[in-house]
């Protein structure tokens, strides 16, 4: 995977919840993917953060793009977490990429 501003993620979804935004987290340098992991390797704030307003998507399939960051190299994972905004319900999705 190229880091830099072409990183689409596409979701598709079953329902489509009132949302309040989507969040985008890497891993740390360093990350072992042979190992559980902890919120401790992954970067305290998201590189991605797509708002929502309390708005369902508005389509069964979304696609969000953003600006991957610079110096990651090797392994490491991106998580995407869509936060409800009507619960305190979030769905999580993980991505395994190479850089």
């Amino acid at each position: 995977m190229r880091r830099g501003p072409d990183h689409k993620r596409a979701r598709r979804f079953t329902a489509r919840h009132a949302t309040t935004d989507f969040e985008y987290f890497t891993t740390k340098n360093g990350y072992d993917p042979t190992k559980p992991l902890t919120r401790d390797e992954l970067e305290p704030q998201p590189f991605l953060t797509v708002p929502y307003g309390g708005r369902p998507p508005s389509s069964d399939t979304v696609t969000q793009q953003g600006t991957v960051p610079a110096g990651l190299t090797g392994k490491h994972l991106i998580l995407g977490v869509w936060n409800i905004a009507d619960t305190g319900n979030a769905f999580y999705a993980c991505s395994d990429v190479q850089f």
